[in-house]
């Protein structure tokens, strides 16, 4: 009888703990898949573990000429694989026609978040480089990231050939992103 107690107790510790590591080991390789998010079809890694370089490329494989994106990972991907911006975006002009049609105000300031006013996105507008901040050459701006009730201050700072600039404090600071 000792002998039958003893090699259940076994057989359950065992079960439970090949169990117990077949659970952690579905939790865990679920926890380090790169998604993608069905809001905007924006892409996100739910990896911490992953490289900024592997994140990014799997972003730029997966985004897609008619897709709409708004955050900066997105957004780059999309500049350095179709060589402009997705069809949400539309200039500081046309942006002020959209919202002033839409709304029936007349505009006078970006004092409203545009992706959740009149459902775009601000850029393709030159960028002067007035502060010399960034090398000698022709640029052109794109909000990203939006939050809250405005156009907030992240923005990609960008030329035709792939090189393209991050700053999070409006224009104050420049990451220079490597998409390719």
């Amino acid at each position: 009888m000792r002998f039958e107690k003893n090699y259940i107790d076994g057989m359950n510790k065992t079960f439970f703990r090949f169990f117990f590591i077949g659970l952690a080991t579905v939790f865990f390789a679920a926890c380090s898949t790169s998604t993608v998010s069905s809001d905007d079809e924006d892409l996100e890694s739910s990896s911490s573990a992953e490289s900024s370089s592997a994140t990014e490329k799997s972003i730029y494989e997966a985004v897609e000429e008619s897709g709409l994106y708004t955050t900066k990972d997105s957004v780059a991907a999309y500049l350095c694989k179709f060589d402009k911006l997705p069809a949400n975006y539309v200039g500081k002009n046309e942006g002020k026609k959209i919202y002033e049609s839409k709304t029936g105000n007349t505009f006078e300031k970006w004092n409203f978040n545009p992706w959740t006013t009149i459902n775009v996105m601000i850029g393709g507008d030159v960028f002067g480089n007035n502060e010399g901040l960034l090398p000698e050459g022709s640029y052109h701006e794109a909000d990203v990231d939006y939050s809250g009730a405005n156009r907030g201050t992240k923005r990609l700072v960008y030329q035709p050939d792939y090189v393209i600039y991050y700053t999070s404090d409006h224009y104050e600071n420049f990451t220079k992103l490597d998409i390719r």
